[in-house]
């Protein structure tokens, strides 16, 4: 799909959600900011995942970062403070 569109925000989250079961939070991330950023980052799905696996990647700052625009844009979406931005912070402070 990606080498026939690559706008498709689509493709890219199948991407990452396939690097992201080979283990590959790096290539996910990249694969699920790419789809972020093509729904003008409006997707709490997809900025939950990107959040999630920059995480994972260690890169923590990142993930605080999408995670801050995410309560933004949905205030009601305790789940990413709770699974990801409390990890996150927990992490640098370490």
């Amino acid at each position: 799909a990606l080498a026939a569109n690559r706008s498709c925000a689509l493709a890219y989250e199948l991407l990452g959600t396939i690097k992201e079961k080979e283990l590959s939070y790096t290539d996910a991330a990249h694969a699920y900011e790419r789809a972020w950023q093509l729904e003008h980052e409006a997707g709490a799905t997809v900025g939950f995942k990107l959040a999630f696996n920059l995480l994972k990647a260690k890169e923590y700052v990142g993930a605080i970062d999408v995670c801050h625009k995410v309560l933004r844009a949905y205030p009601d979406y305790p789940r990413i403070q709770k699974d990801i931005l409390e990890k996150a912070r927990m992490a640098l402070r370490a």
